[in-house]
């Protein structure tokens, strides 16, 4: 008894390490990024229902120097998308409608209502025209918009494919979708989120008019977060993004979310295996769905005027990846280094600022390379559509990203590329750093 007990404390401690050690790797990604001013926003990171990191980086309002903690909030787009699935697929379980009813039975003015069923709607698979266009951008997003408004947009449109043909994101759908929830339910699409998920899920620090919301926690939303002109966004009206994009959230909330559908306290198991099983696409029933050696998992990203979220789960770890920003940038390849840290693979990608090369200053780089006592493995730079790229023996190349003269790094992995030169100035070879191992490659051509 004594020997299994201390095998458990022995096994806890392990156990504990490694998550602290996760924990670590996690952090080095995202402060890294925030250093190369690629991120400024809170990520929560959770594998096993527990929480790895959850943390604020950077400026939650730069102007007033209010830094990000857990409890910024901010508007997270299309991240809507997956709230409003959900709904549709309760009422479905309620027996309030069918996926397979026609957009006929709810909107019958619509010319090609019969051809059009809720399920296309879900999986982008309508052919409805897409109405958040140039126009709306510009003239329409930013204030009050009505249903009336959206079908005067779409109504006269032709389809642009015929529906379940071919999938094609389109926000239309997801607005529909919101239009339909009131008309089942009699109620307000934002009350129906409230009480299908938020009540369920905890979620006390979520709802939909950004614009009004009065919180010390309130994420300032910009264009482009430069320490030396930061440029704050344009606000969206609640009412304009509706259904296909309007909530707010924190990361903690989503979490809650993510645990709740986990825990299958919102819609049943067979709803959830429903939605996350891939159409037309990659997308089920708002989320994107992926694969990955053993591994299934779902998405969805969202993008607003100052805002920016990248949402991800993976049901057989209960793994849960959130990040929230508030400046509009890519999320680069640091996402796909969370999840390789969560899966112990060392191949992950550290952010770095990269600069920008001439053409000229990038011939010196040019050639054919040989590992040294190793002639086998070979490695070939050259310049493609005015970036450089190297390829290694029988793999594809890769594009070299410069951090400063003679230093490059790549996006897709964890390698940095060390360039030599002998006294005269002239380029011999390089060496490439991996994790805990260097290879000195030396030029032959």
């Amino acid at each position: 008894m004594k020997k299994a007990i201390l095998f458990l404390v022995v096994s806890l401690i392990v156990n504990s390490l490694k998550a602290q050690t996760d924990s670590e790797k996690l952090d080095e990604v995202m402060q890294a990024a925030t250093n190369a001013h690629l991120f400024n926003g809170v990520a929560l990171i959770a594998r096993h229902d527990s929480i790895l990191l959850f943390k604020g980086y950077g400026w939650r309002n730069y102007e007033q120097q209010i830094p990000h903690d857990t409890n910024s909030v901010f508007q997270i787009g299309s991240t809507t998308k997956p709230f409003t699935a959900t709904v549709i697929l309760w009422l479905r379980e309620q027996h309030l409608l069918d996926l397979s009813d026609k957009l006929s039975k709810y909107f019958p003015s619509y010319r090609y209502g019969n051809q059009i069923t809720i399920k296309n709607l879900l999986t982008h698979t309508s052919g409805i025209y897409n109405f958040t266009d140039q126009h709306y951008l510009a003239n329409l997003a930013d204030k009050p918009f009505h249903q009336r408004d959206f079908w005067k947009i779409v109504a006269d449109k032709p389809l642009e494919f015929l529906p379940d043909t071919r999938f094609s994101y389109s926000n239309s759908n997801y607005m529909i979708l919101g239009y339909i929830i009131e008309q089942v339910s009699g109620k307000s699409y934002e009350q129906m989120v409230r009480e299908v998920i938020f009540e369920k899920a905890g979620m006390t620090h979520s709802g939909f008019d950004y614009r009004h919301l009065s919180s010390l926690y309130k994420s300032a939303g910009y264009d482009t977060l430069d320490l030396k002109a930061p440029q704050r966004a344009r606000l969206s009206d609640s009412s304009a993004t509706y259904a296909a994009g309007a909530m707010y959230t924190t990361a903690a909330d989503l979490y809650r979310f993510s645990q709740a559908m986990y825990n299958n306290k919102i819609i049943s198991q067979a709803s959830q295996e429903e939605a996350f099983t891939p159409y037309k696409g990659n997308y089920g029933y708002g989320w994107y769905i992926e694969f990955a050696p053993g591994l299934k998992f779902m998405a969805h990203n969202g993008g607003i005027w100052g805002f920016q979220s990248h949402f991800k789960r993976i049901p057989q770890d209960h793994v849960s990846i959130i990040l929230l920003r508030n400046e509009m940038l890519g999320f680069e390849d640091y996402a796909i280094s969370l999840h390789r840290i969560l899966y112990h693979d060392p191949n992950y990608y550290i952010p770095r600022p990269s600069v920008a090369l001439t053409t000229d200053s990038m011939l010196p780089y040019i050639g054919e390379y040989q590992l040294k006592d190793k002639p086998a493995f070979k490695a070939n730079v050259a310049v493609r559509d005015g970036n450089l790229y190297l390829t290694w023996t029988n793999l594809a190349p890769e594009k070299m990203y410069a951090e400063k003269t003679d230093q490059f790094f790549f996006k897709s992995y964890n390698c940095q590329i060390a360039y030599t030169r002998d006294p005269q100035g002239k380029i011999t070879g390089f060496v490439a750093h991996n994790p805990g191992q260097d290879f000195p490659y030396e030029k032959i051509r």
